[in-house]
Order: C-alpha cells, then sequence, then structure tokens
C-alpha cells in the first residue's frame, strides 16, 4: 500500500507556508514558510527529502493554489529535482475553488496561511476529483503562452470596436445602417470619418471631388466609387447633425480609437504569425479540417496537451473543455433541461467554439447540414425563450437583424440543426466537426444516438451541440 507525504502550499508573491501531513490526516510537525525564490524553494525540497527519508514514505504528493503564475516556478524546481525524484513526485495546481469548496465542509475555521496550506493537504488526502498533475511540457506550453496571451487581445479589439461604432453614431447617425463602406473600419472609411469634421462637410463637397477621395483613399480598388458616394451622400443628408461643440471631442475620441484598433490588429497579426510559427514544428492532422487554421489548431493543440492524460477519452476532454451539462435525476424523474457548467477551461472553450463557427462558414456540407427549411413566404416559427426572428424579404427563414438562420419549431427542424444568432456562438460547439466528417449530407441523426438527436431536438441551443463532436474529434489529434 501506498505511503505518500502529503504537502499543502500557501502560494504567494513574497513566501510560501507549508504544511506536511501524512496519509491518516495527521500533521508532521509545524507550517515552516520558506521564500518564493530559488534559495527559499531549494531549502523546501531539502526539508521535503528529510521528512520522506525520516518517516519512510515511499511517495511526494504536492498541492499548491494555481494563483496568477506565483506558483509555477515553485513547481518547477521540485518537479525537475534530481534528488527529490528518487521518488515519484506528483505535483498538482488546484484551483483555488477547489480548495475554498472544501474549506467549507469544516465547521469552523479560520482564515490564515497555515489554515490554507492544512486545507490545500488535507484537499490532496481526499484525492477525488484532482486535476491532471503538472508536468512542464516543452513542446506545448512557448505555444500556450502565445495563444493565451491572443485571447484577451481579440477580446479587447472586438470592445474596442463596438465602443467605436457607439460614438460613431453621434458624428455620421445613418452610417452604420446606409453602409457607404463594406467595412467601418476600412482604409477608405477611415479616411472619411476622420478627415472630415462633420457631416456638412461631406455634403458640401463636390461630387466627382468625393469620387475621386474615396477611389484614392481605396487605393483604386473600389469596382464602382461612384455608388459609394452617393451612399455618402444620403449618409450626409439623413443623419442628425452634431453640436459645434461636440464635434472636437468626437473627433478626438474617434482618431484615439482607431489608431488603438491599428495597433490591436497589428498586434494580433503579429502573434498570429508566432503562433504559425512554432505550430510549423508540432506534426497534426487539424488543419485538414476547413477553417482550421494554424492560429485555431494552436489553441485546441496547446491546451489539450498529450491526450494521454486524458486517457484517450472524450467525455474528459468535454469535462475539461467546460462541455458538459448537469444531470438532474430524482426517483422516475430525469430533467432534459440542465445548465452547462461553468467550469472548464475557457481559452480551450474558446479555440473550439470560434475554429466551429470557421467550419459552419466555409464547409458547404455543414452549411447544408445546418442551415434550416422554410416555406418560402411564411415566417419561421421560435422557440420559446428566444428573441423572435423575422424573415428578410427575399431570405426565407434569415433574420434581418444580423442575417443569421432563424430558430425553428422542434417539429420543423427533422434531421437538420439550425444556427443560432452569432452572439451565442460560443455554444455552435463541435457537432459541425462531427457533421463534417461523419455524414454532413445524411443528417445529425445518423452521427449520434436517439437519445442524443433527441436531447438536441429538445434544447436547439449551441452549447447543447458541443458535447457531442468531441466523440469525433479524437482522430483528428495526432
Amino acid at each position: 500500500m501506498s505511503n505518500p507525504l502529503l504537502v499543502g502550499v500557501d502560494v504567494h508573491r513574497k513566501t510560501n507556508t507549508v504544511c506536511l501531513m501524512d496519509g491518516q490526516g495527521r500533521e508532521l510537525g509545524s507550517a515552516f514558510t520558506v521564500d518564493n525564490n530559488r534559495p527559499g524553494t531549494q531549502t523546501f525540497t531539502q526539508r521535503i527529502a528529510q521528512q520522506v527519508i525520516a518517516g519512510d514514505f515511499d511517495a511526494i504528493k504536492i498541492a499548491a493554489e494555481a494563483t496568477g503564475w506565483y506558483w509555477w516556478h515553485f513547481f518547477q524546481t521540485p518537479d525537475q529535482d534530481p534528488f527529490l525524484n528518487q521518488w515519484p513526485v506528483e505535483l498538482y495546481p488546484l484551483n483555488p475553488r477547489l480548495t475554498a469548496n472544501f474549506k467549507k465542509t469544516y465547521v469552523d475555521l479560520d482564515h490564515s496561511d497555515p489554515i490554507d496550506a492544512f486545507v490545500a493537504a488535507d484537499r490532496l488526502r481526499l484525492g477525488r476529483d484532482l486535476p491532471a498533475p503538472f508536468h512542464y511540457e516543452e513542446r506545448y506550453f512557448p505555444l500556450r503562452l502565445l495563444t493565451r496571451y491572443r485571447f484577451p487581445g481579440v477580446h479587447n479589439l472586438a470592445r474596442e470596436k463596438a465602443y467605436c461604432l457607439a460614438i460613431l453614431y453621434l458624428k455620421p447617425s445613418e452610417y452604420t445602417r446606409l453602409k457607404p463602406f463594406s467595412s467601418v473600419f476600412g482604409a477608405a472609411s477611415r479616411a472619411v470619418l476622420q478627415e472630415f469634421a462633420s457631416i456638412e462637410e461631406i455634403a458640401a463637397i463636390p461630387f466627382h471631388e468625393l469620387v475621386e477621395f474615396i477611389d484614392l483613399k481605396g487605393k483604386r480598388r473600389f469596382p464602382d466609387p461612384t455608388k459609394n458616394a452617393r451612399r455618402l451622400q444620403r449618409v450626409a443628408r439623413d443623419s442628425y447633425p452634431l453640436p459645434e461643440a461636440l464635434q472636437e471631442p468626437v473627433n478626438l475620441i474617434l482618431g484615439l480609437s482607431f489608431k488603438h484598433i491599428t495597433f490591436l490588429e497589428r498586434q494580433e497579426k503579429r502573434l498570429n504569425t508566432a503562433i504559425a510559427q512554432r505550430m510549423e514544428a508540432i506534426p497534426h492532422t487539424l488543419d485538414t479540417i476547413p477553417g482550421f487554421g494554424p492560429v485555431f489548431s494552436a489553441g485546441i493543440i496547446a491546451e489539450k496537451g498529450d491526450l494521454a492524460r486524458f486517457d484517450y477519452d472524450q467525455a474528459k476532454v468535454a469535462k475539461f473543455a467546460g462541455f458538459k451539462w448537469r444531470k438532474h435525476h430524482s426517483a422516475d424523474f430525469q430533467a432534459e433541461e440542465t445548465r452547462l457548467t461553468r467550469t472548464g477551461n475557457r481559452y480551450l472553450r474558446y479555440y473550439f467554439c470560434e475554429a466551429a463557427n470557421q467550419v459552419r462558414m466555409r464547409d458547404p456540407g455543414v452549411c447544408r447540414l445546418l442551415r434550416p427549411q422554410v416555406p418560402r413566404g411564411a415566417q419561421a416559427p421560435t422557440q420559446a425563450g428566444h428573441r423572435a426572428h423575422r424573415p428578410q424579404a427575399g431570405k426565407a427563414g434569415r433574420s434581418a437583424a444580423d442575417d443569421q438562420p432563424a430558430l425553428p419549431a422542434k417539429e420543423a427542424v427533422g434531421s437538420r440543426i439550425p444556427l443560432i444568432r452569432e452572439s451565442n456562438h460560443p455554444a455552435i460547439a463541435l457537432i459541425i466537426i462531427c457533421g463534417w466528417k461523419s455524414a454532413p449530407t445524411a443528417g445529425l441523426a445518423q452521427c449520434v444516438s436517439k437519445t442524443a438527436h433527441r436531447r438536441l431536438m429538445t434544447h436547439l441551443t449551441n452549447h447543447r451541440i458541443a458535447l457531442h463532436a468531441l466523440s469525433s474529434l479524437r482522430r483528428f489529434f495526432y
């Protein structure tokens, strides 16, 4: 029978507080504190080795809350220490939520560093639902740093664009509705918004000069710049006039916002290049899926690491990514409406969903599988709990607001799954991939079990779709 030494550590920026415990829950002496630096961690490893020898332990298990990056260098030392690795060493970075919930099982416990270290060691002694042990994966960790740094960058870019569009309404209020250019943030559009102080100046400029200005700023790439000029003049006629006192601050804000957007776009481009270069050294087959470029493939591969740590079990990968719905069963009652767990790796979930959305947009078979068929001229019925979508003239079954397929009723779905508004697509997830490889023209019913198919038909949400795709995803990795 194994007799491990259990070590709980409360990690801080300056110091680490350590609690030693045996398998029966007895503390081995008083808690001690070491500095959170190289000399302090070397002292820690020496004391651990002495305790292992003195107590005749045959393994070492160390647990600490993964607080920022303060735990990472501390874990690196025992993971690579040759003397300590004479014994089996397992290091567990615990989610702070795990230890906080476990601490509630005690009747009355104060908050202090030694007590927090004790709770970490006792949670390690319990042993259930622990994360995978920490190992430095030189193949994946540099890539993971880049993909995780990209994650807040793209969200900041989306947030800045949304704020810019909100301020833009004050200057030419009809600009985003009439759309004189395909993109508000294109070169010609930015030039118009920044070089003309007000919409009155746009209205006053002669038409041929406006056409030449647009053509020049668009680098002569517009097929017919006169159409853009006419729309721009209509924007100037139909927009609300901006008071003169507000023109200077609005123009300043728009100019700074455009500069910020440019910086964030260049940063994202530079990161994408670095990620693609890193991916050249990692063999994989994810790029065989339409829409899976090197960036999204890198985000998935970097976060999942080696699939051996999941025992090649798609259910464990799904849970790790957060694609898991709670079960609620009591006596003869089985709940069909359950919530998605708010746990899991948000980075992996993000890259899964973004990649799946690219597959949805680029693969014709997936588009045929997901596009609902609504009789021409009929309004698509909606599911309870979702906002009603009215079909746009000439586009049966599509929303005029966001050009996404409207939600059909359960009876009208058949073997096809509808798309939901793109704002909800963190929930589309990976049945798209399942359909692409399994039988995109045969429908979902042939890709999953009858029970799973009925469940998906009932809930019609993107998050419900995600879980079942993971069963087909394994063959794409290595």
